[in-house]
């Protein structure tokens, strides 16, 4: 199925053991035939004596549910907190809207079925159908393992057999064989029997239940071996459990149609490896959740994390011989071989589809934080086979003839923010260059290790992805790639304090570069990781978020095509299809004095606002401001001199009693040619303290900046002042200063602002930032008037300090900086 196999798989052994041992109990005691369809039995195992199986009489052990045939609409029920040795075998069947049902009567812990390390299930169905257990606790320790498992229905009728529901259990220390066939060593395990004519299930809910320290895995509907069985089993539900130290795997779903796995929540599974006695089935391989041989699965809002196993390791698993395979809105992070396992064809016998290659497979607004490690994890593996975001045992799996054959990954959001980490974000067992296609869109690559790409073969596209921090020499060629700092909201979940975590760690800040900076695509979901819409004709996000950020600002981007609820300035602006910077619409304004503004309510008095927005001049040396007035302070503005979209940063806070500001894109008066606005957004700062000293130079002196550069040094001097009296002039060429802002927060986010100018035009001077655990990050300037930089970066897993600077590169005249503020956003 996986990896590694034998050419004797185990067959059915432990229904042979449970069959035997209903034999057995059969020979003890009396069979009791069951009374009127919908009756309730009682079992009260701390009882003195045996009864009748009523409430008033219950039993007192499972020979008496052994050994009884129950029928539609029947009751079984466990006193709770009481504990039951054995294994439980009940007969019959339930009808159409009439299971029977396994559950409990009374108050207290869930009643216990311990089967005190004997070999087979506790709970055993063999060609049963209409069956409902929940409410139960179940457990099968022993010293040493053998196929055990916890709940086990089998089908070897040659037909199909419907509804089997287990909901609301317990499942803990099942000691199976961790090596061993999945089903047969499973919390739950649904098993298709090798069968002729073909044995399939209908109808098969397994959900809300906790399993704990399971041998192999927790839930498998699987055939009963490698090759085994043709048909496909229908309407598998497996959503809402809990699964921990799980041996193996996590859940698997073998010769499946339509199987949903929803919601599940699996943490550090894949710790042994232990195989049955030689000829059995073997496979020390394992995954959180995959699939195999297997149509239509979705695969969506599951969380897995810290899977340990060496061989594979990964969260997800798309294996042999699928077709149209989606995970969606998962959540994947710390599991040792990466977020998602890409498996090739090949060769099983007596499996004709797993030498097919699983063709349309979908990757889509996942998560995946901090793969291809097990750091912060309770227990830690080594790989065997190497690790990848995105792990791929062989070549690209690209079905021929398939219209679907190429692999989609769009819309994933990962980050990879761990000191020394080399995770490659796309890797091949095969090596770094691979035969294949695949597509690969509007993911944000957030990379702080040293991992880089394979290359693929001619036809695969690379388009409107994040990639930000290490740019490898593999990185693929993307020409409407964006490269600066995705601002996720608390990336890497390290802010404990943080209102933002698991998933919601990676929704973005409304000044986020990949707000509508993707490419439309074609049966994208209709909505994101957080439930935001996606549209089918609008240019969505980059990443897993496509909300925005919590912009107060209404109709940011323009892309509604008209102007409300901006409202004219001057000479009328308007909304046009040119020039925008993202999506399709951007603000135009005329030549002189035009512009529009909006006025923002519901802001709290006394509160720090940041206003970002994007602009350009037709005209180089014209300007456009970005600005804000109306607050209950002094108005303030960023002006714009570029002929190619810059972006302004403007810090705010409001007055004692103001609740509103009044936003604007402004063309100044004189100019011949329009500007243009885009991508305008205002948030609230919670943290709005300034993390450097003496940021304006108005000390005189440059303490606690220190000089950099081998040219004439840089002073701070009573001239060339933006605000105040000083400023900091920088020598000619190789001159600047900078300063180390202590005490930040590790992986957390931070916006840098300096305005620079220079004495000539044409040179530059750079306004930037370094030592904060990621690649150094700047903005240039070559106006001869004040114009503000901002820099958003992220600090390293490791990194609570960064140094800010101005530098003066090359020319022949000083350059001038003034006003820093480094702030962390929320």
């Amino acid at each position: 199925m996986k990896r590694r196999r034998s050419t004797s798989p185990a067959r059915r052994a432990p229904r042979v053991l449970a069959l035997l041992a209903t034999l057995a109990g059969a020979l003890l005691v009396p069979a009791h035939t069951a009374m009127a369809a919908g009756t309730s039995y009682y079992v009260d195992c701390s009882a003195s004596g045996n009864g009748s199986g009523t409430q008033s009489s219950p039993w007192n052990s499972l020979a008496g549910v052994n050994n009884t045939t129950f029928g539609a609409g029947d009751t079984i029920l466990f006193a709770a907190g009481t504990t039951c040795s054995g294994q439980l075998a009940p007969r019959g069947s339930g009808a159409p809207g009439s299971p029977v049902t396994i559950g409990s009567y009374g108050t207290g812990a869930k009643p216990v079925i311990n089967a005190g390390g004997a070999t087979g299930p506790v709970i055993h169905l063999l060609n049963q159908q209409y069956w409902d257990i929940g409410g139960l606790e179940l457990t099968n320790p022993a010293a040493s393992p053998a196929y055990r498992s916890g709940v086990l229905a089998e089908n070897s009728s040659g037909g199909v057999l419907h509804h089997i529901r287990v909901h609301d259990m317990n499942i803990h220390h099942i000691s199976g064989w961790s090596g061993g066939w999945y089903s047969t060593n499973a919390g739950v395990g649904v098993q298709t029997d090798h069968t002729t004519p073909v044995s399939t299930f209908d109808d098969v809910v397994i959900e809300n239940n906790t399993f704990d320290h399971v041998d192999r895995i927790a839930v498998a509907v699987t055939p009963d071996g490698d090759g085994q069985g043709t048909g496909q089993t229908t309407g598998t539900v497996i959503r809402d459990n809990t699964m921990t130290y799980d041996g193996a795997d996590d859940i698997l779903v073998v010769k499946n149609d339509g199987a949903l796995i929803d919601g599940n929540k699996a943490g550090y599974g894949g710790a042994k490896a232990t195989c049955p006695p030689s000829g059995q089935y073997c496979n020390g391989a394992s995954a959180g959740i995959w699939m195999s041989g297997s149509n239509d699965t979705v695969v969506q809002n599951n969380e897995v994390y810290c899977h340990v196993n060496g061989a594979d390791g990964t969260g997800y698993d798309v294996d042999w011989g699928n077709h149209n395979t989606t995970f969606q809105y998962n959540y994947s992070h710390q599991n040792l071989g990466g977020f998602m396992l890409i498996m090739p064809p090949f060769s099983i016998a007596n499996e004709p589809t797993s030498t097919v290659p699983s063709d349309g497979t979908v990757i889509r607004y996942n998560i995946s934080e901090n793969d291809g490690t097990n750091a912060g994890c309770p227990a830690a593996g080594t790989p065997t086979h190497g690790t990848g975001v995105f792990h791929l045992v062989g070549n690209v799996p690209n079905k021929s003839g398939s219209s679907v054959a190429v692999p989609q990954i769009y819309n994933n959001s990962i980050y990879v923010n761990k000191s020394g980490l080399n995770t490659p974000i796309l890797y091949s067992r095969r090596g770094t260059s691979i035969t294949g296609t695949l597509s690969f869109r509007n993911n944000a690559v957030f990379n702080y290790g040293t991992g880089g790409y394979f290359t693929t073969s001619a036809g695969s596209v690379y388009s409107n992805n994040l990639f930000y921090g290490t740019h490898p020499s593999s990185e693929p060629a993307d020409s409407a790639k964006v490269v600066t700092d995705p601002e996720f909201r608390n990336p890497g979940n390290a802010g404990t304090s943080s209102s933002y975590t698991g998933t919601g760690a990676y929704q973005v800040h409304p000044s986020s570069p990949v707000i509508r900076a993707g490419a439309v695509i074609s049966g994208n979901g209709g909505k994101d990781a957080f439930g935001n819409t996606v549209s089918a004709t609008a240019a969505p996000n980059i990443g897993a978020d496509n909300g925005t950020g919590g912009n107060l600002v209404s109709n940011a981007g323009f892309e509604s095509g008209a102007m409300s609820p901006w409202t004219n300035s001057g000479a009328a602006p308007s909304a046009t299809s040119s020039g925008a910077r993202t999506g399709t619409y951007a603000l135009t304004t005329q030549a002189s004095g035009s512009g529009a503004n909006q006025n923002i309510t519901g802001l709290s008095p006394n509160t720090t606002y940041l206003l970002t927005g994007w602009a350009k001049v037709a005209n180089a040396g014209e300007t456009l401001a970005i600005g804000v007035k109306n607050y209950g302070g002094t108005e303030t503005f960023t002006n714009i001199a570029t002929t190619s979209y810059s972006q302004a940063a403007v810090l705010f806070t409001t007055g004692g009693s103001n609740t509103s500001a009044l936003v604007y894109c402004w063309k100044n008066t004189g100019g011949t040619g329009a500007g243009t606005c885009d991508d305008l957004a205002v948030e609230r700062v919670s943290t709005a303290a300034n993390a450097l000293t003496n940021a304006g130079f108005e000390s005189g002196s440059l303490s606690p900046w220190t000089r950099s550069g081998s040219g004439a040094q840089s002073n701070a001097v009573a001239s060339n002042a933006r605000t105040g009296t000083y400023s900091l002039q920088t020598g000619a060429a190789t001159s600047g200063v900078e300063q180390s802002a202590t005490g930040l927060a590790s992986s957390g986010t931070y916006l840098l602002t300096g305005w620079a100018k220079v004495a000539s035009g044409g040179e530059q001077v750079s306004v930037g930032v370094k030592s904060f655990g990621g690649t150094e990050t700047y903005l240039r300037t070559s106006t001869t008037a004040y114009s503000q930089q901002p820099v958003f970066f992220t600090t390293g897993s490791t990194n609570t300090s960064a140094a800010a600077y101005c530098y003066k590169d090359a020319g022949s005249s000083a350059g001038y900086c003034d006003d820093y503020t480094l702030i962390k956003l929320s």
